[in-house]
């Protein structure tokens, strides 16, 4: 198994929710359940809450890697094959979308993460809850995540494993905010906020770039004659 593949995919992972218009207001939301919750007397620690949270990402991660290796009985690669055209064609459409600043995914609604009365339970429920809810908020990079694993591994167990390594780098931003402190924490995000416009315009040129790429050049999709 090639590490640079892995490791690309822990990249994208941590793009995709930095770059997420409606998973952004959920940091916020994070830091002040750190701030309430983390070192209560008897309770965990912020940083073990922090991993909680990443547990839960890779926990969601895996069951989705899981549906396509173990339920469907074949590998997530061999699924995602016979539609990588498809999906490198939707990968160019939402690029263009970011690219031209349409607005279309800012308009998706956050929504509030599950919480109880135990706080390593609501950690973990976090971490679950937030890789679920990033996966249809920003669907470029998810694209690109879908596009990517057929191109880079042919059996289930390396499939199953670049799952696990996307999660890592979902959950990744959310374990760093847990490790700084929550002044700084709370910067970094609301300086994502305000310059998501131009991020999602550069994430939107990069996958345009690679969608262009792959149907034009890979693929040979579209016949681009030669001089």
């Amino acid at each position: 198994m090639a590490v640079g593949r892995f490791v690309e995919l822990f990249l994208i992972g941590v793009a995709t929710p930095l770059t997420a218009a409606c998973v952004i207001p959920l940091y916020p939301a994070f830091l002040a359940f750190l701030a309430d919750r983390g070192d209560a007397e008897g309770g965990p620690s912020i940083v073990a809450l922090g991993a909680l949270v990443t547990a839960g990402v890779l926990a969601c991660m895996a069951l989705i890697g899981l549906v396509f290796s173990a339920v469907l009985q074949t590998s997530l690669t061999r699924v995602v094959e016979t539609v990588s055209h498809a999906a490198f064609a939707v990968l160019a459409v939402v690029g263009a979308i970011l690219l031209l600043d349409l607005g279309v995914f800012s308009r998706l609604p956050a929504i509030e993460p599950p919480h109880s009365a135990h706080p390593s339970v609501s950690a973990f429920g976090y971490g679950f809850f937030f890789g679920a809810i990033v996966l249809p908020c920003n669907p470029a990079l998810i694209a690109l995540f879908f596009a990517r694993v057929p191109i880079l591994f042919d059996s289930r167990l390396e499939s199953f494993l670049g799952f696990l390594a996307f999660g890592a780098g979902i959950g990744a931003p959310l374990l760093a905010f847990s490790l700084v402190s929550q002044p700084f924490a709370r910067q970094v995000t609301r300086t994502l906020a305000r310059y998501s416009g131009p991020v999602n315009r550069v994430t939107g040129g990069i996958v345009l770039a690679i969608a262009a790429y792959y149907l034009v050049v890979v693929f040979a999709v579209v016949d681009v004659p030669t001089v």
